[in-house]
């Protein structure tokens, strides 16, 4: 009942599904074009995240700075409101 079907064979050159072709798919030349370019990619993208780390630190530095001094102004006049009115009890 069963009969075995020989595999068809790809004589047409193509190649079989699954098959690896060994043919390259770019010559030497543009394999260093490729290298070149990577690299110069690679040299531009160092830089700009040097740029941007030290952008960043400012901008931290900066906010820092101002949010300090915020903070530290309140409670400077707080204090110096507080002690007018402990004068002004004083007075009474």
């Amino acid at each position: 009942m069963s009969e075995s079907h020989p595999a068809p064979s790809h004589s047409s050159g193509e190649p079989a599904v699954g098959q690896v072709v060994s043919t390259p798919e770019f010559d030497a030349r543009e394999i260093e074009q490729f290298g070149e370019k990577d690299a110069q990619a690679i040299r531009v993208i160092g830089k700009m995240l040097v740029l941007f780390f030290f952008y960043s630190l400012i901008v931290m530095v900066c906010v820092g700075y101002w949010t300090m001094k915020k903070s530290n102004a309140p409670s400077a006049a707080a204090h110096h409101g507080h002690a007018e009115h402990a004068a002004d009890d004083d007075d009474e």
